[in-house]
Formats: structure tokens, sequence, C-alpha cells
């Protein structure tokens, strides 16, 4: 039975102060989507300050959700902690964190009813449990019970106008590779009908294959005659893909061409913390730069000590500009 909790979804205020402002080149810079429209410059934009909770972080990712599609980004990267906004991939249990990112997306995915798109704004989740879950929450127990209300997972999704699709329903031909050997397999973009205008992929981490179908997908698109559709993805974790956190070795044929998909991707929303005796977070939302802030516990604050208009890297930001801030 899946948990979860939706206690402390809110963190007290915190403010953010430019402390130490510095500014940065590239650092790393990615391949920009294919069709991306350029932006105004974000140096001129304002400094979007770091989220005090998650209603604030879910309306300043509306605004970059649709700030980058109105500026024709094609891939576009949502990545925040579920779990609280001080917190770090792992720290909470994995269905746990998964549920509290549906609840989070939710509310994100709010911006496509707000424009008007949400009709016909595909939401993919990665298999037909998780998409159970989103649209109906759990299951009672085998005796008809369900779970206390603060471990229940609940029906998100269910209010959602547009379509609730999964990446893929794994059995025995698509788990061992026979169903590609056999020309049998059908792709996520065999799927979607041409009435869609945007796709949404909720966490496609837990295993390669997820996002192997979201590189499928991408490649329907630009097959298609028309112009590509956008595809934002939400908490998938590439930075696993794109960095070395995969050895060179391991499944070569498959990882080398999902990496450059994932550095495609622009990161149109983006919280990573660094944790430690002198904690610091990476932060952006979209058309502003990337900030590299410092959290001080003692007074509950954050200085920008760092920004950058490219996509720095989290290993570049760990080791070569957080020890020049302290």
């Amino acid at each position: 039975m899946r948990a979860n909790l939706f206690g402390g979804l809110f963190d007290g205020d915190k403010k953010t102060t430019t402390k130490k402002a510095s500014s940065g080149g590239s650092g790393g810079a990615k391949k920009k989507p294919a069709g991306k429209k350029t932006s105004s410059s974000s140096s001129s934009q304002k400094l979007e300050p770091f989220p005090k909770d998650y209603a604030q972080l879910i309306r300043q990712a509306q605004a970059s959700l649709q700030a980058a599609l109105d500026d024709g980004v094609e891939l576009l990267e949502i990545q925040f902690p579920s779990g609280g906004l001080d917190t770090a991939p792992g720290d909470v249990e994995g269905n746990v964190e998964n549920n509290l990112t549906v609840a989070h997306l939710r509310g994100i995915c709010s911006q496509f009813e707000r424009n008007g798109t949400a009709k016909t704004t595909r939401v993919f989740f990665p298999d037909p449990i998780e998409r159970s879950l989103a649209l109906t929450g759990a299951a009672p127990s085998p005796d008809g019970v369900r779970p206390p209300e603060n471990s229940q997972t609940k029906p998100q999704f269910a209010s959602f106008p547009g379509p609730i699709d999964y990446l893929e329903q794994p059995d025995f031909l698509s788990v061992s590779g026979l169903d590609k050997m056999l020309g049998t397999r059908k792709t996520v973009a065999m799927r979607v009908p041409e009435s869609d205008t945007a796709f949404v992929v909720a966490y496609p981490c837990t295993n390669v294959s997820e996002l192997v179908c979201t590189r499928e997908l991408r490649e329907g698109e630009l097959a298609r005659a028309g112009p590509a559709r956008p595809i934002v993805m939400c908490n998938g974790e590439l930075e696993r893909t794109r960095s070395e956190y995969y050895p060179s070795f391991w499944n070569v044929g498959e990882m080398k061409p999902l990496r450059g998909f994932a550095r495609e991707f622009e990161g149109v929303y983006f919280v990573h913390n660094y944790k430690g005796s002198n904690p610091a977070v990476l932060f952006r939302a979209y058309p502003g730069p990337w900030q590299v802030l410092r959290r001080r516990r003692d007074t509950d604050t954050y200085d920008i000590v760092y920004t950058c208009e490219e996509y720095p890297g989290l290993q570049k930001v760990a080791l070569d500009i957080l020890p020049k801030y302290p």
C-alpha cells in the first residue's frame, strides 16, 4: 500500500537578500531545444526570490511555465524537492515523495486551465498503477478499510480536464526487449492524437525505460508534419542522465542518446539543495538567471552569492562556485 503524508507542505517565511551577487559566464552551456524562441535577456529580469512555501513555489512555477511556453520552448524541465523546500531527493520515502510531487504538480498544471489548453494537455504518469492512483487515489485494503487520513493517496488529478495517460505498461515483452526485436513495440508517440497541444510527464525517474518512452515521444514530435508540441517534465531527475551518475560503460547504446536528450531540456523552474553545515541552493525561475544562494540558518534568510545565464551544472556549483562564497 502506498503511503501519503501531506503534513508540512508549507515552510515558514524566509527572506532572500543580495549579499555578494556575482555574474557568471555560461558555465556548462547546453544545447537549446529546436525551435526555441529567444526571450528578453534574463539579466534584465528582476531576480525571483526563493519561495517561502509551496504555495509560492507553485505560483512561481506556473509563471515560469507560461513564460517558457510563450517563448516557444519545446522541452521544459521543472525540478524541485517535494518533501520540504530544504530537502533533497531521497530524504523522503519514494512513494511518499511521488505522492507529494503529484499534489504540487496538480497545482502547477492549473496554469493550463488558466490559458485555456487543459483539455488538450495530456499528462503522463510512469505506468497504469501510478495513473490510477492520480485519478482515483489509493484502493481500499483487502478488508475494505481505507488507510488513515494522513497516509492516503488522494485523487489529485480527478478534476483535471485533460487526458491522463501512462508512459508504458511493463510486461514480459517490453521488459525483455523482445517487443523491439519482434517489431511489435507501440511507442507513446503512436498513441497520442493530433488534437493534443502539450504533454506533461510526471517523475519518469524510477527506471531508464521511462525516460526512453519520453524520448520516443519527442522523436515522434520531431517527425510529425506540424510543429513539435511542448513536453514538460516534472521531477525527472535529469541530472542523473546528463551527468556521469550512470557509468559510461553501462548500457552505452541506450544511455548516450538519452544523455543528449536530457541536455536539451531548459530548466524553467529548478530548486536543488546542497546540504551540510553551510547549506546552499541552486535556483532558477524562467526567464530569470540561475541563482546560487547560501542558506543562513541563524537568520533564516538566503544570500544570493552567484548568478549566471546558462545552467552551471550541479557539480560545478558544488566544487567550483560554493567554495568561493562561504
